[in-house]
């Protein structure tokens, strides 16, 4: 006898046909349950962006929009742990038009994830930085919106992640709690007076989620932002926990998702100058942090995808770009294109992989549509015969959604799928 957590909850729904319509996540409607969860890594559809899959519970960002769309039609925006990239990805998507968004990851492995995943998504005005929170007000980086879903005592994955528990420590919960402290008041200066401040955890104690929000608020100057009560009742009524100060808990058994904490705080046009903030404490700092070593990267594309989205294995939000063609078509033949194989300077200069995954793409190379068989192909690294295509640099496609380039030299088609994104599972 003892006490013990309730089974996971179904995974969060996919693009095949199923017997019933999936469920919609109540805070997330473009967010869907899966009844089953299929072999993503198989799907062309989720290489070129058309979904992507996440944690039910971290939908919740969904409730930002209405509060990005009363600020500006032109937002500087900051996801500051942002790997492995669901959270930015929806956030792009919610964004207003003509908004930017930088998403940054201060460790360099979990950067390169970030990088893939936003490139992948095609959103447009989307930049992967990797710093220390630190570096970003000396750089002159002023952001409307921050959202620090901080490193944390991850006591809401314990049910998803039962080997987790035995990392937890009391002492390990306080040292969380300080290093949230610190990742916020680090940043704190590049929030404009005004702005808004999104603070989440994947925790449930109140020392790094309600203790530290007060501390927020007594120390850097700053005021909790209410949610409507609409959707507060709405959100009652599907087991989040509502605390009496506006706070959002979202429990493992209580609703169908894993643990997080959710605060919207608003900072003080008077709060304090960046030399009135608390002294920084080595022990607080990022682990594994290498500042020196580390460098602003941007996408080297301009272009990113339009839509909406999914992350880690139980929840799913679909990529709503203004494409027209969301059928998987199976013809395999080239798409019509205005492209002059001679009119273009850069005709011979070989595309960027980022650029085919682009929302924005304007057809500067030919669109090939393939078959699932050939899309997959393609993503092992194979090579395709492509003989009905034009000659020269392609664009391959799966759905109308843009998978990558090739180079068609008549007899084969080159594959130009960066390595590093080679699936490597036999199918």
């Amino acid at each position: 006898d003892g006490a013990g957590f309730p089974a996971p909850p179904p995974d969060a729904a996919t693009l095949a046909p199923q017997a019933t319509p999936p469920a919609s996540i109540p805070w997330c409607p473009a967010g869907i349950y899966l009844a089953t969860r299929p072999v993503f890594t198989l799907d062309p559809a989720l290489h070129a962006g058309a979904y992507y899959v996440q944690e039910p519970s971290s939908m919740i960002i969904e409730l930002l929009k209405p509060f990005l769309e009363k600020m500006d039609l032109n937002l500087r925006l900051l996801d500051l742990c942002a790997a492995p990239g669901g959270k930015s990805t929806h956030l792009a998507s919610i964004m207003p038009q003509g908004s930017k968004l930088v998403a940054n990851e201060v460790i360099r492995p979990r950067a390169a994830i970030l990088r893939e995943n936003i490139s992948r998504w095609g959103l447009p005005n989307v930049e992967v930085t990797s710093m220390d929170p630190s570096q970003f007000a000396p750089r002159g980086y002023e952001f409307d919106f921050i959202l620090v879903d901080a490193p944390c005592s991850g006591e809401g994955m314990f049910r998803k992640d039962p080997e987790s528990v035995k990392e937890w420590s009391p002492e390990s919960v306080q040292l969380c709690a300080s290093r949230q402290q610190r990742i916020v008041a680090d940043i704190w200066p590049s929030l404009e007076p005004g702005g808004l401040l999104a603070y989440s955890t994947c925790t449930m104690n109140r020392s790094e989620n309600e203790e530290n929000v007060a501390w927020i608020i007594e120390t850097l100057g700053a005021e909790r932002v209410s949610f409507d009560p609409e959707i507060l009742s709405q959100l009652r009524s599907n087991g989040v926990i509502v605390t009496p100060q506006g706070e959002l808990r979202l429990h493992p058994g209580l609703v169908k998702g894993e643990g997080l904490f959710f605060a919207l705080l608003r900072k003080h046009a008077d709060s304090l100058p960046p030399e009135q903030l608390p002294q920084k404490s080595a022990e607080s700092r990022f682990p594994n942090s290498r500042i020196n070593d580390f460098k602003s990267e941007t996408q080297k594309s301009d272009n990113f995808k339009s839509g909406y989205q999914k992350s880690s294995a139980s929840g799913y939000n679909f990529n709503n770009s203004d494409r027209s063609n969301k059928k998987f078509a199976q013809s395999g033949k080239s798409q019509k294109s205005n492209f002059q194989q001679q009119n273009s300077p850069a005709q011979n200069l070989q595309p960027e992989h980022e650029m085919a995954l682009s929302t924005n793409y304007s057809g500067e190379w030919p669109s090939v549509e393939v078959t699932k068989e050939q899309a997959l192909t393609y993503l092992s690294k194979g090579t395709l015969n492509l003989p009905d295509a034009p000659l020269g640099y392609l664009r391959i496609t799966y759905g109308g959604l843009g998978l990558g380039f090739v180079k068609n030299i008549g007899s084969r088609a080159n594959n130009l799928l960066p390595p590093n994104l080679r699936i490597r599972m036999q199918f």
